[in-house]
C-alpha cells in the first residue's frame, strides 16, 4: 500500500513531455495570432470594400455630371423654373434618379463660401426648391474646389440620413459651374459593407475556433489532434479557395509533398501560409478593383484624383513636373441615339485603347462618361500626333462594326512660377479640348451644309 501511494505520489508530480509541452504553447500562440490577424483582415477587408463602394458611387456621379452642359446650368435662375432650358437639365438628371441605384440627385450651385443652394432637383414626391440651402458636407466643399468626392460619415437632412457623393460641372472657362450629388441610403450603404465581410469574418471565426481546438484536444494525443487541425486547415482553405474563385481570382499553388514522412509542424505552417497568401492577393484584388474603371479597365476618377492629389503636394515642395492630356470623345450622345449603347460602350473602350496604346495604361484614365485624362511627367507633341494616326488605324480595323472614333484632345504642361495648382493646368487643357470640339462640330455642320 505504501509503494502504491509513492508511485500515485509520483506519478502525480510528472511533468508534461517536451513535445506536449512545445504543442501546447504552439497553440496558444496560433491562437493569439489568429484573433490578432482575424482582427486586421477584417478591417482591411471592410476599408478595401468601402473604397470599392466609393468608386461605384464616384462613377455614377461622373457620369451624371458628364451629362450636364456647364455653360446652361451656370445661367439658370429661378425663373427658368418650368422653362424648356430647366425641363432640359431635371429631364437627364431624371433618367438616373430612375435608372440607377440611387435614393436622389441634384444639381446644387456654390452662392458664397458657406452657403450652397439647390438648383434642379427632380425628385417627384418632394423636390428641394430652387435657392433651398443644402446641409454642407466635406464632399460637397471639395466638389466646390473642382474635385470630385465621396462623404466619408453620413450626413442628415429632411428628407432622411445617406452617404453622398459630388461631382463639379465645369463652364468652357474651366470653371465650376454647378455640382451634382447624389445620395445612397445610409441602411443600404452599410448593409452592402456588412454582406462583402461576411465570408471574411466567417474564415476568422473558423481560424480562430482551430486555433481554440489545439489546446482542446491535446489530451487526446499529438498525433490525433494534429489530424483533426489539418482537417479542419483544409476545410478552411477550401473556403478560402471558394471565395477566391468566386471574385475570379486564381493562384498558383506550390506542389504538395507526401506527408507521411514529413512532420506534423511543418505541413500545418504551410497551409497556414498558403492560406494568409491566398487572402493577402485577395485583399489586393479588391484594392485594385477600387481604382480600375469597370468597363475601359483603365484607371478610374478616383485612381485620377488620388494622383492629382499627389501632384498638388509636389508643387507645394516645388517638385512638381508633369503634362495634362484631356480627351473627350466626340458625337457621343449620337452614336448611343442611332446605333445603340452597345456601340457606345465600344468606342469608349477604342478611346481607352488608343490612348493607353500611345501613352501606356497607368497613365491613363477615364474620369467620365465620355472623357479621359493622362497625367505623366512629360507629354510632346510628336505622341499627340500619334493619337490620330491610332484613331485611324482603329477606325479602319473596326470598319463595319462600329462607328467610327473621334477625340478631341487638349494638351498642357505644367509651368513654374505660374501654375500654383493642378487644377489649372488641367483648366488650360480642358480648354484647348473645348476649342477643338467646337472646331469640329463646326466643320461637320459646314460639310452638312455643303452635302445639302
Amino acid at each position: 500500500m505504501t509503494f502504491e501511494r509513492k508511485a500515485g505520489v509520483c506519478m502525480g508530480r510528472k511533468k508534461l513531455s517536451f513535445t506536449t509541452r512545445f504543442v501546447l504553447a504552439f497553440g496558444v500562440l496560433l491562437v493569439a495570432a489568429n484573433i490578432l490577424l482575424g482582427v486586421v483582415i477584417l478591417r482591411q477587408s471592410e476599408s478595401a470594400m468601402k473604397s470599392l463602394i466609393n468608386k461605384n458611387m464616384l462613377d455614377i456621379v461622373n457620369t451624371a455630371a458628364g451629362f450636364m452642359n456647364g455653360d446652361t446650368l451656370g445661367a439658370l435662375t429661378e425663373d427658368d423654373v418650368g422653362g424648356d432650358v430647366f425641363n432640359d437639365a431635371l429631364q437627364k438628371l431624371a433618367v438616373f434618379q430612375s435608372n440607377v441605384n440611387i435614393q436622389f440627385i441634384y444639381a446644387v450651385r456654390q452662392i458664397d463660401e458657406n452657403t450652397y443652394v439647390f438648383i434642379v432637383d427632380p425628385d417627384p414626391e418632394d423636390p428641394a426648391e430652387f435657392g433651398e440651402e443644402i446641409v454642407i458636407t466635406e464632399g460637397l466643399i471639395k466638389a466646390g474646389r473642382g474635385v470630385a468626392a465621396v462623404d466619408e460619415a453620413p450626413m442628415a437632412d429632411r428628407w432622411g440620413n445617406f452617404y453622398s457623393a459630388y461631382s463639379p460641372v465645369f463652364d468652357s472657362e474651366g470653371k465650376v459651374a454647378g455640382i451634382i450629388g447624389i445620395d445612397f441610403g445610409v441602411e443600404w450603404y452599410e448593409e452592402l459593407v456588412k454582406s462583402h465581410t461576411l465570408a471574411i469574418t466567417i474564415e476568422t471565426i473558423l481560424s480562430v475556433s482551430i486555433g481554440c481546438l489545439v489546446i482542446f484536444i491535446i489530451a487526446n494525443g499529438v498525433r490525433k489532434r494534429f489530424k483533426a487541425l489539418d482537417a479542419g486547415m483544409a476545410s478552411l482553405s477550401a473556403s478560402v479557395d471558394h471565395l477566391m474563385r468566386q471574385v475570379g481570382i486564381m493562384t498558383d499553388a506550390p506542389a504538395q509533398e507526401s506527408k507521411e514522412h514529413r512532420d506534423e509542424l511543418e505541413v500545418l505552417g504551410e497551409k497556414i501560409q498558403n492560406m494568409q497568401r491566398d487572402i493577402t492577393v485577395y485583399l489586393d484584388y479588391l484594392q485594385r478593383q477600387a481604382y480600375t474603371d469597370s468597363l475601359t479597365r483603365i484607371g478610374n476618377s478616383t485612381a485620377y484624383h488620388d494622383l492629382a492629389q499627389k501632384l498638388e503636394e509636389n508643387i507645394l515642395k516645388g517638385e512638381a513636373a508633369f503634362s495634362v492630356v484631356v480627351f473627350d470623345v466626340n458625337s457621343l450622345k449620337v452614336i448611343n441615339d442611332q446605333f445603340g449603347h452597345e456601340n457606345g460602350d465600344r468606342i469608349i473602350k477604342g478611346a481607352a485603347e488608343v490612348i493607353s496604346k500611345v501613352f501606356q495604361a497607368e497613365n491613363a484614365f477615364r474620369i467620365g462618361g465620355d472623357e479621359f485624362a493622362v497625367v505623366k511627367e512629360c507629354v510632346t507633341d510628336e505622341e499627340l500626333a500619334q493619337v490620330d494616326a491610332e484613331i485611324a488605324a482603329f477606325n479602319e480595323r473596326e470598319k463595319g462594326s462600329c462607328a467610327a472614333l473621334s477625340i478631341s484632345k487638349g494638351l498642357a504642361h505644367f509651368e513654374p512660377g505660374q501654375d500654383s495648382s493642378f487644377k489649372e493646368v488641367f483648366a488650360r487643357a480642358d480648354m484647348i479640348m473645348y476649342e477643338q470640339k467646337k472646331n469640329y462640330y463646326q466643320a461637320k455642320g459646314n460639310r452638312r451644309k455643303r452635302e445639302n
